[in-house]
């Protein structure tokens, strides 16, 4: 979840000293050697202002957070500049077919990841991958590299956070989530979660997440590249749950997978991996204010995903997939998930699930150890809270399996 080249080594000699969007922005200018035009546009100006604004009043950014998070955004801008360079160029990529993607969400810390994983595998669909994620076009903008810059840049965060790959292990190769493309545009809950941005939080709730799928879309346009009939993209995070709304907009003949686990068990390790994710850049980190997030956070969520279950009007392809029947039978999983959606698993894609499983059989995750106390978290507490949540989807007393 959440990880993208957080150092910005790429852009760090034009990233400005102060979060301010006038000196963001002409640096992203500089760095794409482009006219900022596209990121005048009042939408996107009033994201970058709400942004920046929380960064420097709730962040408690160290000044090597700083350097990070202006980085972050020079290189984010400069990307956008980028696809509006190569469109006026191309006018055609706008008009790259797209076959019906597959979206997967639910809780944090159920088996998501793995779920993308294995979907990815199969030679007809394509997931965005973290390396391309951050450089779409590696020769632009004097990135000198792709995939072997973003291998430096995540083992340089994963050094600054001990722990991290055991929560979340990640390669440049990896999938990636979609709330880092849509970041891009500055309309991902990303920020909040990496750099603790509340209010600017509060402003996206409000302002809607619309303009973050449509340039996710054209973004993925981007990726595929020319050519034939183009891979089915599976794409994941489990933020989707609170702007399904905006993604049914954006991608109306989508499928979604919505995958369950007991809240007893995932709200702790959700609370250990934003802490993790903030460390190396605020001057503290509250483990109770992260545990009280989280949890109500995620409450909100449980009840989300509850109403969508039972919503019959609800104009996606949708299936439900449980944790433990995830972990029991990984491959057996996706083939109910394919069935579910109309679509064939061939034999081919399920050996190449099944050999990933056997690579990683724990999904590449390794030892945690942390107390659901030290995030105020009680798990009998939030999993009678989320009774609703439990006894729609079966989850009570799921395993503790990471």
């Amino acid at each position: 979840m959440i990880l993208r080249g957080l150092m910005g080594l790429a852009g760090s000699a034009l990233a400005p000293a102060r979060l301010e969007p006038d000196l963001l922005i002409a640096a992203a200018a500089r760095a794409a050697r482009s006219d900022p035009g596209p990121l005048a546009e009042p939408r996107r100006a009033e994201a970058l202002a709400a942004l920046t604004s929380s960064l420097e009043r709730e962040s408690r950014l160290t000044p090597f957070g700083r350097l990070a998070a202006a980085s972050d955004l020079v290189r984010m801008l400069s990307t956008v500049l980028i696809l509006a360079q190569k469109e006026r160029a191309d006018p055609a990529i706008a008009a790259r077919p797209f076959a019906p993607p597959i979206f997967v969400a639910g809780l944090p810390r159920s088996g998501t990841t793995f779920l993308h994983g294995l979907l990815a595998e199969d030679p007809r669909n394509r997931a965005p991958r973290i390396w391309e994620s951050i450089y779409p076009y590696p020769r632009a903008a004097g990135f000198a590299a792709g995939r072997g810059k973003a291998k430096l840049e995540l083992g340089l965060f994963a050094r600054l956070s001990p722990g991290i790959k055991n929560l979340h292990p990640v390669e440049a190769d990896a999938p990636q989530e979609c709330i880092e493309i849509t970041s891009h545009v500055l309309r991902s809950p990303r920020f909040n979660d990496v750099y603790r941005a509340p209010s600017y939080r509060a402003w996206l709730d409000r302002s809607g997440f619309d303009d973050g799928y449509r340039y996710l879309q054209r973004f993925l346009r981007h990726l595929q590249g020319p050519g034939g009939a183009p891979r089915r993209w599976v794409l994941k995070s489990p933020e989707h749950v609170f702007s399904i709304d905006a993604l049914v907009r954006a991608f109306p003949d989508a499928m979604l997978v919505l995958v369950h686990r007991d809240p007893g068990h995932v709200l702790a390790s959700a609370a250990r991996l934003t802490e993790l994710l903030r460390a190396p850049f605020t001057a503290a980190v509250d483990r109770r204010d992260i545990g009280r997030q989280v949890a109500d956070y995620w409450q909100d969520g449980m009840r989300r995903m509850t109403a969508l279950a039972d919503d019959s009007s609800f104009p996606l392809k949708l299936a439900h997939v449980r944790y433990r029947s995830l972990v029991a039978d990984p491959v057996g999983t996706v083939a109910r998930i394919y069935d579910a959606f109309g679509l064939d698993l061939s034999a081919e894609a399920s050996a190449a699930m099944a050999a990933k499983v056997a690579r990683a059989p724990n999904g590449g995750y390794g030892a945690n150890r942390y107390r659901p106390d030290d995030f105020g978290i009680d798990p009998e507490r939030e999993r009678e809270r989320a009774s609703v949540y439990v006894e729609r989807f079966g989850v009570g007393g799921e395993g503790s399996r990471q």
